[in-house]
């Protein structure tokens, strides 16, 4: 009997095509598998990532109205300062000028920049800690300077009010209108580059 190639080939063919399509199902099956898995892993990141990003908003927000309550607080102690240190540079203005002593006014102007000055130190020193390092050496120079003339006035004052020693007397008056307007000056542009208020 001779050997039936015919079926042979027939058996073999229909094998590759049964394999072929197995393999064909078996792939398409793979395929939409990955596809799946793939898409869930998208929406997965995306919803990771939706929720990161959120979080990192929600942080941004709270992180500018924590700096936004800190520069409109140190913008108010600024303010303070500024004013204070206005009222007690005034006083000793009116304090170290001669001619406003007629009439016995030297006692009043001594006590009127020494509650400026008293005032000053409580405002700055209780608030001092808000504002930055840098400020707050400047100040404490300005500060120095203003209680050095401060005291030279104080010191060259009799109980009545008359001037012991002209001659130091306008040596302290010439520092205030010298020394003061210009540390005084390099403070508030100090002041007003903080604020944002600088043509600078």
């Amino acid at each position: 009997m001779p050997f039936d190639w015919r079926s042979l080939l027939a058996q073999i063919g229909s094998t590759a095509v049964v394999v072929a399509a197995v393999a064909w199902v078996a792939k398409r099956a793979i395929d939409q598998w990955l596809d799946h898995r793939l898409e869930q892993h998208k929406r997965d990141l995306a919803n990771t990532s939706d929720r990161a990003l959120e979080r990192l908003r929600h942080e941004l927000r709270l992180e500018e109205v924590r700096h936004s309550r800190l520069l409109a607080r140190q913008a108010s102690i600024i303010a303070g300062v500024f004013a204070r240190l206005e009222r007690l540079h005034q006083a000793l203005i009116a304090l170290s000028v001669p001619i406003l002593h007629q009439g016995g006014n030297g006692p009043q102007l001594r006590d009127a920049a020494i509650k400026r000055h008293g005032e000053f130190i409580d405002y700055y020193y209780e608030r001092a800690i808000w504002l930055d390092k840098d400020t707050c050496n400047r100040l404490n120079d300005l500060l120095r300077l203003l209680e050095q003339l401060l005291t030279r006035l104080n010191y060259n004052l009799t109980p009545d009010g008359s001037i012991v020693d002209r001659q130091r007397w306008s040596a302290t008056y010439d520092q205030i209108q010298e020394e003061v307007p210009k540390a005084r000056g390099a403070l508030d542009e100090h002041f007003r580059q903080l604020l944002g208020v600088s043509q600078t």
